[in-house]
C-alpha cells in the first residue's frame, strides 16, 4: 500500500481529525508511545495531539522514555514490561497498543514476544522501525544499541526467530523510501504483519506527517 503526499491526501487526513467525535468513553485501549534512539517523550507531541483528534484523551496516550544509548534493548524491554503493567493497573484496561517509532520498535516487540508484555498487547505498529537492521548501525557501534541495530547482531536474531508476533497481536509496520537513516529503508517490513508503504515522508516526518497519523488510527481502531 502506498501513501502519497499530495494536497488531496494531506486534504483528506486534515478532514478525518476535524470530524472526528469528541474525547470520551470511546472503548479504545490506552496506547504507549515509545521513542527511539536519541529521541525523548516530546517526539510524540504532534502525534498525541493529532490521536486526540480521532477520539483519544490525554489518559489514553502514554509516553515511555529510556535511555537509548548505554542501556541495552533487552533491559529497556523489561523496563518497557513494567510500564505497561503501570498503565493497565491505573486505567483498568485489559491491553495496552504499543506505537514505536525506530529503535522502539525493537525494544517494543522484543517485550510482546519475550520479556513482560505477553498477552497485554492488542494491537502493535511500528513507525520506521529497524526491524531487520541498519546498515549504518555500525558507524555508532560503540553504543551498546546501535551494535543491537547491525544487521545479524545476536540481539535481532533472537527477536527475529519465529512469528513476527505472538498470536492475538495485531501488527503493522509503516516505512518510507525516503526515510534517510533506516537503510535499507524496507528493513522495517516484517512477515505476517500489515507492511504499509508511504511515499515521500523522512525518517523524523513520521512522527508529524498527517497520513502517518492517519494510518496509525486505524491500525490501532
Amino acid at each position: 500500500m502506498v501513501v502519497g503526499l499530495s494536497a488531496a491526501a494531506v486534504g483528506f487526513q486534515a478532514t478525518f481529525f476535524t470530524a472526528a467525535a469528541s474525547p470520551g468513553v470511546n472503548g479504545k485501549d490506552p496506547v504507549i508511545l515509545v521513542h527511539g534512539m536519541f529521541g525523548s517523550p516530546s517526539n510524540w507531541d504532534t502525534l498525541k495531539s493529532k490521536l486526540k483528534a480521532s477520539g483519544y484523551t490525554d489518559d489514553q496516550l502514554i509516553t515511555f522514555g529510556y535511555n537509548s544509548t548505554s542501556q541495552s534493548n533487552v533491559t529497556t524491554s523489561e523496563k518497557f514490561a513494567a510500564k505497561v503493567d503501570e498503565v493497565l493497573a491505573a486505567t483498568g484496561a485489559s491491553k495496552v497498543d504499543v506505537v514505536g517509532h525506530s529503535m522502539g520498535s525493537l525494544n517494543s516487540r522484543y517485550c510482546v514476544k519475550y520479556t513482560g508484555c505477553a498477552g497485554k498487547v492488542d494491537d502493535w505498529v511500528s513507525l520506521a522501525g529497524p526491524n531487520n537492521g541498519s546498515a549504518n548501525a555500525g558507524l555508532g557501534s560503540v553504543l551498546i544499541t546501535a551494535r543491537e541495530m547491525i544487521p545479524g547482531s545476536e540481539f535481532l536474531e533472537r527477536l527475529n526467530a519465529g512469528a513476527s508476533l505472538p498470536p492475538g497481536v495485531s501488527g503493522t509496520t509503516i516505512w518510507s523510501p525516503s526515510d534517510g537513516v533506516v537503510m535499507p529503508a524496507n528493513s522495517t517490513v516484517l512477515p505476517g504483519l500489515n507492511n504499509i508503504e508511504v511515499a515521500g515522508v523522512t525518517h523524523l516526518g513520521m512522527l508529524r506527517d498527517n497520513a502517518v497519523a492517519g494510518l496509525v488510527a486505524t491500525a490501532l481502531a
